[in-house]
């Protein structure tokens, strides 16, 4: 192999080199999301949003075509018919003495016609479908805000778990440079014969540990980022970086007791989905009472035929014939017939009012369980705090004392968790009272 030959893959070999480490170690940048932002990304992208507001616009369609009813029916037709041959039987002699008779003009026949219906008064039957469907419009709509609600509330609580998790990052990562420069000191020591090498073997056991620690919750903020992204329908490997601030600030105040909790939860989605539907059941009922009224109709008919068979015999000519009426029926059998169907209904509308009371006993015990775990979370993030100053100022005296020798590496370490331990409670406690009032708010039906 030639030098030109060499040269050129060793130029190609030193652009890889400096090239395929930096392409290789260049980390992805985190997109600064606030919850606030993260909401309306996943109000426009959330497949389940989505799949509930189409079906909001296919109720609303239904309503216009139940509308549509009371428009009037226009049917336009034809109709063609090959005549068979005639046959005429003498009067008294049953069907066993019969004649041929041609059929003038020809065996062949037509017809074309418009008819025209309008349904001027059913019992308010009619009425009452279109102000059902009215209804179910609205229940769809009341899902739409559920669904917007508790998506709300999947994204909150992801968006709290990422939050957790890249604080508990920074305290562990902080701890471990705590742990580092403790064990520099510690194997100085060890050189000149002041501690054992257990000492020096714990401290590299606990240094171990953290990283572990580490480890553990990096792969929880990987999860907690693919959990988010699929929340917000956003690629599975973007990487999020949420606003440092854990307590929610700035939204709807938490009312001062239970009472007040439930006052407000009576405009929740789910309690105006019962009550809509106990409309819906005693509208059923009242359409079942409508079939038993009298029912009037308009009509209008126009059509022409050939041959006229108005006549006989027929005349090979073309006629027409037009007639406007009114139509009115009773349908008798409706009083036997559809008494099962009303007790139906009517048994469905009682039903229906026992669910809508359920519905209401159960918000009651969401709201009550949501404020009830929001003010103990208070109480934990208050213990929380006491803990750290009382951990921190435990560790300061037995770091002082074991570097004095006054005191075990063992307490030194156990000293270390219990700060450390301390700190991750308080992130535990603030991302645990956000959470319950993320779930509050969505139990009064005001996230």
């Amino acid at each position: 192999m030639n030098y030109r030959s060499w040269a050129c893959r060793g130029l190609v070999s030193l652009l890889l080199f400096a090239t395929y480490p930096l392409s290789a170690q260049t980390p992805p940048t985190a997109q600064p999301l606030t919850l606030q932002q993260a909401w309306q990304q996943a109000e426009v992208h959330n497949h389940d949003i989505e799949l509930q507001r189409r079906q909001v616009g296919i109720s609303e369609e239904l309503v216009q075509d139940r509308a549509a009813q009371r428009l009037p029916k226009v049917e336009a037709g034809g109709e063609y018919a090959y005549l068979a041959g005639l046959y005429a039987f003498e009067p008294n002699a049953g069907l066993h003495h019969g004649e041929a008779v041609p059929v003038p003009p020809g065996p062949h026949a037509y017809n074309v016609h418009l008819d025209a219906s309008l349904n001027l008064y059913s019992g308010g039957r009619v009425k009452k479908q279109i102000e059902e469907q009215h209804l179910s419009a609205e229940v769809e709509t009341e899902r739409l805000h559920l669904t917007q609600n508790d998506v709300r509330l999947r994204v909150a609580l992801a968006y709290l778990d990422l939050q957790r998790n890249l604080a508990n990052q920074q305290l562990a990562d902080n701890s471990i440079r705590e742990s580092e420069k403790r064990l520099r000191q510690i194997q100085a020591l060890f050189r000149r014969g002041v501690v054992l090498r257990s000492d020096v073997l714990r401290a590299e056991l606990q240094h171990s540990r953290q990283q572990l620690l580490l480890t553990e919750i990096k792969n929880n903020i990987t999860l907690a980022n693919q959990r988010l992204n699929l929340l917000l329908g956003a690629p599975e490997e973007q990487l999020n970086q949420p606003a440092p601030e854990i307590l929610p600030t700035g939204g709807p105040a938490v009312p001062t007791d239970y009472a007040a909790s439930a006052a407000q939860a009576q405009q929740a989605p789910e309690l105006k989905i019962a009550g809509l539907q106990t409309k819906i059941s005693e509208n059923k009922l009242e359409q079942t009472e409508a079939a038993k009224k009298p029912h009037v109709g308009a009509f209008a008919e126009y059509g022409y035929t050939y041959p006229n068979r108005l006549v006989f015999p027929n005349v090979a000519q073309i006629y027409s014939i037009g007639q406007v009426g009114v139509r009115v029926g009773y349908d008798l059998s409706a009083h036997y017939i559809d008494r099962h169907a009303e007790k139906a209904a009517a048994l469905t509308v009682q039903r229906q009012q026992v669910a809508e009371q359920a519905a209401l006993d159960r918000k009651k015990e969401e709201v009550n369980t949501a404020y009830v775990r929001y003010q103990e979370t208070q109480e934990r993030i208050r213990v929380a705090e006491q803990s750290i100053r009382q951990a921190a100022e435990n560790y300061r005296i037995v770091n002082s004392t074991y570097f004095n020798q006054l005191a075990l590496l063992t307490d030194l370490l156990d000293a270390d968790n219990q700060l450390l331990q301390a700190r991750i409670d308080l992130v535990t406690a603030q991302t645990q009272a956000a959470a319950h009032y993320y779930q509050l708010q969505k139990a009064l039906g005001q996230l």
